[in-house]
């Protein structure tokens, strides 16, 4: 087989059972298991992580191992010194490590909860439940060794993405650039990289959907999204968002390109999305609302930024000091002016997400609680990593896709 054209699915078919067992994890904690079965579950979990690292069949895949474990130990070395880290994520794991209870918010009657503790309740809590029964399991609670569970979450996506590479140095150069433009996002107890690597992996997903002609080898892949698209809706509020993203560039490369409409990709988008649907329903049926909702009118406050020369000076500026974005644009424009005769489908639907994604942190910037320049001024530098990591890793795609036909002069 080519390297082109290479799959591993063993790989696929790992990852989407570690997926799984992450996803069954918070289903657990949502209809409140009993703590015996979560903990079953967890402990299948981690020989499940394990066995990627034990088993000889994944030998040739030794720099993900490297990369992991050094993730692991780093993570398990470093303190939690990050604000957003150790008040909105591991202040909800705490909490739920102690109460045992996914609604405890909505379950205390308690009205005088503040602004601050109804914006930490309503977020969206996947890799918060998988640090609170890890927690759990040990018997005790402290800021370090919680967020570990981060390095376990992020393994799927991976796995995923190298299983497209056969050469070694395609998966280097992919895990280099993964290092290079996320690093201490993977493990500093924050989402945007977790996020990051589930919004590229179901955009590769999504893209092997669109491009595989037999419907049984679709399966696999129609499994993986949902499991992906779960997680990703469940992680962060931006989940939701991404998720919808790739389904409507799906939606519209499968119009232009075979004029239909993939009604198994629509059918997967709409369940993946529930679980996040009846939690923020849950919240707004009790009269909590979202960040941007918590101050003043988020359509006037929109339509007075956009005019306002002031806020787009600062979002100009803020992105041209965005050196990893800057690059990462770079580096994908570069390779994609090379490659375009022969991908143009693949070129496009990249581009697509990304111009729609884009337009989306743009309305979010806008419609923020703060001050443009104070949002951007604290986020700026990893909200983007989303759009980094999917220019990074397709700019590798497209040159492993293409090296048998490159020519050097």
């Amino acid at each position: 087989m080519n390297a082109n054209n290479y799959t591993n699915d063993s790989l696929i078919k790992y990852s989407t059972i570690l997926g799984s067992l992450i996803l069954f994890n918070y289903f657990l904690w949502s209809i409140n298991a009993w703590q015996i079965i979560r903990y079953i579950n967890f402990i299948l979990l981690l020989f499940t992580f394990i066995s990627f690292f034990a088993s000889a069949k994944y030998n040739d895949y030794w720099p993900v191992k490297i990369i992991i474990l050094l993730l692991l130990i780093i993570c398990l070395g470093s303190p939690t010194t990050d604000a957003d880290s150790r008040s909105l994520y591991l202040f909800s794991s705490k909490i739920l490590y102690y109460e045992s209870n996914l609604y405890f918010r909505l379950d205390s009657n308690n009205n005088m909860i503040n602004y601050f503790t109804d914006i930490v309740y309503s977020k969206p809590k996947l890799a918060i439940t998988l640090t609170a029964t890890f927690a759990q399991l040990l018997g005790y609670w402290n800021e370090i060794y919680p967020k570990s569970t981060n390095v376990i979450i992020i393994l799927p996506p991976i796995i995923f993405l190298v299983s497209f590479f056969k050469d070694k140095v395609f998966t280097l150069f992919w895990l280099f650039l993964m290092l290079f433009f996320s690093g201490r996002l993977l493990i500093n107890g924050l989402m945007d990289g977790i996020i990051a690597l589930y919004f590229v992996s179901s955009i590769l997903i999504s893209y092997k959907i669109l491009t595989t002609e037999r419907e049984s080898e679709k399966l696999l892949f129609y499994l993986s999204l949902f499991i992906f698209f779960t997680i990703l809706s469940l992680s962060k509020n931006e989940g939701g968002i991404m998720v919808l993203v790739i389904f409507l560039s799906s939606l519209f490369i499968d119009f232009i390109y075979e004029r239909k409409i993939n009604l198994k990709l629509l059918f997967i988008t709409i369940i993946a999305l529930c679980p996040i649907a009846l939690w923020k329903y849950m919240f707004i049926k009790n009269n909590i609302k979202m960040e941007f909702l918590q101050s003043g009118d988020p359509i006037s406050k929109f339509l007075s930024r956009i005019t306002n020369t002031e806020d787009l000076t600062n979002i100009i500026y803020f992105l041209a000091v965005n050196e990893k974005l800057l690059i990462s644009l770079f580096i994908f424009v570069f390779v994609a002016y090379k490659y375009f005769k022969d991908n143009k489908k693949l070129i496009f639907f990249i581009s697509l997400n990304f111009l729609l994604y884009f337009s989306a942190l743009m309305v979010a910037i806008l419609l923020t609680p703060h001050t443009v320049h104070t949002q951007l001024l604290h986020s700026s530098a990893r909200i983007f990593i989303p759009l980094i990591l999917l220019l990074s890793y397709f700019s590798v795609f497209l040159i492993n896709k293409n090296f048998k036909n490159t020519k050097f002069n």
